[in-house]
């Protein structure tokens, strides 16, 4: 009875975070971290912002800095075709390649600026669904970097971005109020920040108006046990000074940083201080992440996720539109914990030999029974091929030459990893049948 017991128990747990809080990443995750959950690599982002974007019956407020995605604009056009009151904030020094798409009488703001810029990276669909993270709407951002997505079902939550989003598109009305609009240092601390969400306290804050810095570091001040964090840039001194002074009272401390040459970045002074930090410069694609883990795995020790669009940097606090979840749960720490840890593990062994090189010729792609893998040298290499959870499906050694495999796998997209003595190769496979 209590074994049944404990299993319903465990279904309602999971069926609530599916339904109210859903992590996702963009690349693979090491489910192996953690026996309390499994983080998800999303098989198809697109899709998912897409099937959100679906579920609009009445407004869709929507405020990213960069969408290169023609099908999530077109999803954007049959929202507003229905009946969907659309509103979009974007930035003049974005790229916006996709925008030229989107139905002319959808009102559009700029942040116009050559330097400032709003940030943000989130949607609100029908004032009850929110959508955030690191990750812009580019082919690239959503495929190829590493990023983070999560999507909230609480109107709360959804409402206090919208109280954001109104102050930067001056109001409440369908049109933007360019005499009211308030962007940067203009916007005003008007927001609430403190939730409580399927039990789990959030809290939420909007740079440059809400002292978001200072909120990171209390988050880094807590750490008792461990601490991650993965930053595409971090060149913010109080932040810097709060990660070392946590590995010099005990707390094992990791890092990862895409911009380590980033004018002030903090790279340099982390690793002569002694802080376990990589570099990610020169490896394929961006290390776009912007989050830190505090104790995952540690429950008593109130584990917790910073995430959002904010950097840690002095831009993301005093100039840019920014916006910062911290989220104080077991789970989703421990799920944001194995996509570090894969990512960790990963550029530890090879960050400057990842490639995207021609050595291998992998077909048919997509593929549906059978994949081939063709080496253009006689040298042995092992792969291994990962489903979109971060589980390896397939793994073989000593290969050389050509491989021919008949697979029985579901339709997704999968990474193959080759490792020969020329580095490590990473492709991306899909499986259609």
């Amino acid at each position: 009875m209590k074994s049944i017991l404990f299993v319903f128990l465990f279904f309602i747990c999971n069926f609530i975070y599916s339904q109210t809080i859903q992590v996702l990443f963009t690349q693979s995750v090491d489910n192996s971290v953690s026996a309390i959950t499994n983080a998800n690599m999303a098989v198809d982002i697109e899709d998912t912002i897409i099937s959100r974007i679906n579920l609009a019956n009445t407004t869709l407020d929507i405020a990213v800095w960069d969408n290169g995605s023609a099908n999530i604009i077109s999803a954007i056009n049959a929202a507003y075709t229905r009946g969907v009151q659309v509103r979009y904030i974007s930035s003049s020094n974005s790229l916006n390649s996709a925008m030229n798409g989107l139905n002319v009488a959808i009102p559009v703001l700029e942040r116009q600026s050559l330097t400032n810029t709003m940030h943000n990276k989130f949607v609100i669909v029908d004032n009850s669904i929110l959508m955030t993270g690191s990750m812009n709407f580019g082919l690239g951002s959503m495929y190829d970097d590493y990023n983070n997505f999560i999507i909230i079902n609480n109107s709360a939550l959804a409402l206090n971005y919208l109280t954001e989003f109104n102050e930067m598109w001056g109001g409440s009305g369908v049109q933007p109020n360019i005499t009211l609009s308030k962007f940067g240092a203009d916007k005003t601390d008007n927001t609430i920040h403190n939730f409580t969400i399927a039990s789990i306290p959030v809290e939420s804050y909007f740079s440059p108006s809400d002292g978001t810095t200072a909120k990171i570091i209390n988050a880094i001040n807590s750490a008792n046990h461990t601490l991650e964090f993965a930053t595409f840039t971090f060149n913010n001194n109080d932040i810097g000074d709060a990660v070392i002074a946590a590995k010099n009272r005990g707390v094992v401390v990791r890092g990862i940083i895409e911009n380590v040459n980033y004018v002030g970045s903090e790279y340099s002074g982390l690793v002569s201080n002694g802080v376990n930090v990589l570099s990610h410069l020169n490896v394929p694609y961006d290390f776009h992440h912007k989050y830190g883990i505090v104790d995952a795995g540690y429950p008593a020790s109130d584990p917790l996720v910073i995430m959002g669009s904010h950097n840690w940097t002095n831009s993301a606090e005093n100039d840019y539109d920014e916006n910062t979840l911290i989220i104080h749960d077991n789970v989703i720490a421990s799920q944001y914990l194995e996509e570090f840890t894969e990512r960790f593990n990963e550029f530890s062994v090879g960050v400057k030999n990842v490639t995207t090189s021609n050595q291998f010729n992998c077909y048919p792609n997509p593929l549906g029974n059978q994949l081939t893998i063709e080496s253009n040298n006689s040298n042995e290499y092992t792969f291994s091929l990962i489903s979109s959870v971060g589980n390896t499906v397939i793994k073989s050694e000593n290969c050389k030459g050509k491989v021919s495999l008949n697979l029985e796998l579901e339709n997704g997209m999968y990474l193959l990893r080759i490792n020969s003595l020329n580095g490590t190769t990473i492709k991306k496979i899909i499986v259609a049948h």
